[in-house]
């Protein structure tokens, strides 16, 4: 076993012992599980980089690389699509650590030699490869184990690869692991992260766990990511996201790039944001969403409960149901509890909450928030002046009204 930083600047040698240059770095294929070095990239005497294909020499060791010929009768080969530079592309580069829930850099890469051929085997996370790459990791073995950092590695076939190119390349652990944690955890993760790393990223994940995650990021990282990704893939995103949040998003973006963003949207699905757009940020109607389970009063209980199975996945919270008649006036409310615990057959004007509390579209958003905490809801319907039902405020919006989500990603990290 060695190490890809004690690679770097070794001698280069010609068949003759003649010295060629130095060693920049070795270029990788990602085909297989551990991948193996392809090509050597050279500074020759002459200042040039050229890259040498690994069949053109005729050993290599840790103190040099021998060529088996002189290095101007070596055909230069290019860096194909599925490799990779080690030194420029992953050496100091982050990875997102799932257990942990935290970014970490890579600080050096571990190599062997398996089949006549070297090998990618891990990447050092550990303190020691910093000491390590400043010349002087042979102190740690002269201190108490509690004092000395200890090795870290991460096994390679747990690592994947982010990104369109080798220039914005990035790493992550598990990127299935990565899916799985909860949207906030994986915000953090992102809102720690370089701008253009944030956007390598989202665009690795599904757009519905990208959406999710962006919904939780802080503000500010969420307009530049949108911004600075293909567009195609943010407009993925933002269909994604519950309308409020979409909004919010769409709010703080460049005026070109929203245009453009909701250019690429379906019509009704676009048109539904521009209508949300239209209420002041700081009112009910600007934090509210238009997803929620409207019925009318003479349904049956189970057609009531078949109609919320199928409109399911389009509603933010089924935890309440709304009752409207044709002009989609507010005319009540019921629980999807007491839908449940009543008969089949019973109608649902006979069970529904026939003065249930609401808010105006015009009203602040704090009164929205207060409402919902002073009457312990989950959700407030917000009516315009006629009474028509346009949308409710969650109570995660009215958490976001009181603890901006600046404050709750301070209080998670002191957690």
């Amino acid at each position: 076993m060695f190490y890809l930083s004690k690679l770097k600047g070794i001698t280069v040698v010609d068949h003759l012992g003649n010295h060629s240059g130095n060693l920049v770095d070795l270029v990788v294929s990602l085909k297989d599980k551990y991948p193996a070095v392809t090509s050597v990239v050279i500074r020759s005497h002459r200042k040039e980089q050229v890259v040498l294909p690994w069949d053109a020499l005729r050993g290599f060791e840790e103190s040099r690389v021998l060529l088996a010929q002189k290095v101007e009768d070596i055909k230069p080969r290019a860096v194909k699509k599925d490799e990779i530079q080690l030194m420029r592309d992953v050496l100091d580069k982050q990875i997102v650590d799932t257990e942990g829930r935290k970014v970490i850099r890579v600080q050096d890469i571990q190599l062997a030699r398996v089949d006549r051929k070297i090998r990618v085997i891990a990447v050092d996370i550990s303190g020691r490869a910093i000491l390590r790459r400043l010349g002087i990791g042979a102190i740690s073995d002269l201190l108490p184990s509690r004092f000395s950092p200890g090795h870290n590695y991460i096994d390679w076939a747990n690592v994947d690869l982010i990104g369109s190119g080798v220039d914005v390349v990035k790493l992550k652990v598990s990127h299935d692991k990565l899916s799985l944690l909860h949207p906030a955890d994986i915000a953090d993760i992102i809102n720690e992260l370089a701008p253009d790393d944030r956007v390598a990223l989202l665009e690795s994940l599904d757009k519905g766990v990208a959406a999710d995650a962006v919904e939780e990021m802080i503000p500010e990282h969420q307009a530049c990511a949108l911004t600075e990704m293909a567009p195609k893939k943010a407009a993925d995103i933002l269909k994604e996201m519950e309308p409020d949040d979409a909004v919010d998003l769409l709010a703080d973006l460049p005026d070109e790039k929203s245009a453009e963003l909701l250019g690429i949207i379906k019509k009704e699905e676009a048109d539904e944001l521009r209508e949300l757009l239209r209420h002041a940020e700081d009112s009910a109607g600007g934090i509210m969403t238009t997803e929620f389970v409207a019925l009318d009063a003479n349904m049956t209980v189970e057609a009531a409960i078949e109609h919320i199975r199928k409109l399911e996945p389009d509603a933010e919270t089924i935890y309440y149901a709304y009752v409207v008649d044709a002009e989609e006036r507010l005319l009540g409310v019921l629980s999807l509890r007491k839908m449940i615990i009543s008969q089949p057959e019973t109608r649902i004007r006979d069970i529904m909450e026939t003065s249930p509390v609401t808010v105006n579209v015009k009203d602040e958003q704090e009164e929205a928030a207060k409402v919902i905490a002073k009457y312990n809801l989950l959700a407030v319907p917000v009516v315009d002046d006629n009474g028509k039902l346009e949308g409710i405020v969650t109570v995660d919006d009215a958490i976001d009204v009181v603890i901006p989500t600046a404050w709750k990603q301070r209080f998670s990290h002191m957690s």
